[in-house]
């Protein structure tokens, strides 16, 4: 300042507007014109995005809070929507409908949902609920077809691979389908070359393996109707021959056959009678022994050792009609009935009592009505007929009969007749027969009585006594 030139001091809130306001002021616009031109550099960016398809960045650039309402960016959105919505078709097009969904919703975001989104929306979630729909029938269909193919059912299997689809997943099923069909024709073929050579157990065995990993199928049927006659013919000999071990073991794969040819099973009820006879043998039963051997010989045919087995038995049981004919044998009889029970230990079981308290043990039991005559109740499996008057006979006949002329055997639900005197049933002589409901009895030349059942399946029986047979007290 030159010297000797007065300048007035400026008023003290000049100084301070001076030093404070209006600098702030100054500041405060520098930063809005700083925040305006960053705007439009993000602006800038979102616009170079959209123009080069990044519609992604663009979205997320113009999406920020801080450029709603950005007049620059507001003119981009509506680009951007159409951007998006074009997009979203074409994901529709290729069937990328999440994707498709996903431009939607961000249109729908922007504010710019109009009648052709809400249009391709509607088609696309149609869409993807049919091909969800597809899906779940390509499960479906690809889980029968496993099943179907693990469980040995190999034709079924191939019928429902060719629903599947999905390429992918058919060929996986195709590739084990072949895998389980070749390994079912190498047992198959073994199983003919066996046959052929005449080891027909073998040749069971490769097929009943075939069918139960592999399933049935044309060559598994086809196989069928010779592997029968084969196996029919080979347990026929081994039966007939008295190869019996044999028998059991090939009856182990009867089973499988049998479930295809039920003829076959005639078999194991033949088996089923040779345990039996062997079980009666080993506990000394020589009539159930008989019983078996007749109907396994009628299974059978002609077997040698069945006839010859039948002869031993029929001996065996003849000398045992001759002792019970005996002196010893009446003896023992009298001494058995007039014997008394011995007495039962404590702990044992006591018999029934009746309504009166007294004890009721297997003794025959008289029924008397008035005018009806009188019934005889027997509770053991073993019925002795004889003449009246004899001791030991629970069926006292007043005929021209044998002291003990005959036996009635219970044996489960069947009723036999063994006959130690002349018998008939039916007017045909017998020694031991099956008897049926409605036999006439006929013991000697006068003792009669009609056998009877009431039902198959009962386990009692009646003997109706003719009117000249009548017991003592009718």
């Amino acid at each position: 300042m030159p010297r000797g030139r007065h300048v007035p001091d400026r008023p003290a809130v000049e100084r301070y507007n001076h030093r404070g306001v209006p600098g702030e002021a100054r500041r405060e616009s520098t930063r809005s014109v700083m925040f305006a031109n960053w705007k439009l550099v993000r602006c800038k960016a979102a616009e170079n995005a959209l123009n080069e398809g990044r519609l992604d960045e663009a979205y997320e650039r113009l999406t920020a809070p801080d450029l709603r309402g950005h007049k620059r960016a507001a003119a981009l959105v509506n680009d951007l929507a159409q951007a998006l919505l074009a997009r979203a078709r074409l994901h529709a097009q290729a069937g990328r409908y999440r994707e498709a969904l996903a431009d939607l919703d961000r249109v729908d975001s922007l504010g710019e949902s109009g009648e052709e989104a809400r249009t391709l929306r509607k088609r696309v979630e149609t869409e993807q609920r049919c091909r969800a729909d597809r899906h779940r029938e390509n499960d479906r269909a690809f889980e029968k077809a496993a099943r179907n193919i693990h469980a040995g059912r190999l034709e079924t299997g191939r019928k429902a691979v060719e629903k599947i689809e999905d390429a992918a997943r058919r060929e996986q099923l195709l590739e084990e389908l072949d895998i389980r069909e070749h390994r079912s024709d190498q047992l198959l073929q073994q199983a003919a070359a066996a046959l052929a050579n005449g080891d027909v157990l073998t040749a069971v065995r490769f097929w009943e393996e075939a069918v139960s990993r592999h399933g049935r199928t044309t060559e598994t049927d086809g196989l069928i109707s010779e592997l029968a006659a084969a196996f029919r013919n080979a347990a026929e000999s081994a039966l007939r021959e008295g190869r019996l071990d044999e028998l059991s073991v090939a009856l182990k794969h009867l089973d499988a056959l049998a479930q295809y040819a039920p003829a076959l099973a005639e078999f194991a009820g033949a088996e089923r009678l040779v345990r039996q006879a062997t079980a009666a043998l080993a506990a000394a039963d020589y009539d159930a022994l008989r019983d078996t051997l007749n109907r396994l010989r009628a299974s059978a045919g002609d077997a040698k050792w069945i006839d010859e087995g039948l002869k031993a038995v029929e001996t065996i049981l003849a000398g045992q009609a001759e002792l019970l004919r005996s002196p010893l044998g009446l003896l023992g009889l009298s001494t058995r009935t007039i014997a008394t029970q011995p007495e039962r230990p404590n702990d044992a079981a006591a018999p029934h009592a009746g309504e009166d308290g007294a004890p009721l043990d297997a003794s025959p039991l008289l029924l008397i009505v008035d005018g009806s005559g009188s019934s005889l109740l027997l509770t053991h499996d073993v019925a002795r007929i004889g003449r009246a008057g004899v001791r030991g006979i629970e069926v006292p006949i007043p005929a021209d009969l044998h002291s003990h002329h005959a036996d009635i055997h219970r044996q489960g639900e069947d009723y036999f007749l063994i006959a130690h005197g002349p018998a008939t049933v039916n007017r045909r002589p017998v020694q031991r027969v099956l008897l049926r409901d409605g036999d006439r009895v006929v013991l000697g030349s006068a003792g009669k009585f009609v056998f009877h059942k009431p039902s198959a399946k009962s386990a009692t029986a009646v003997l109706r006594l003719h009117n000249r047979c009548r017991l003592d007290q009718d």
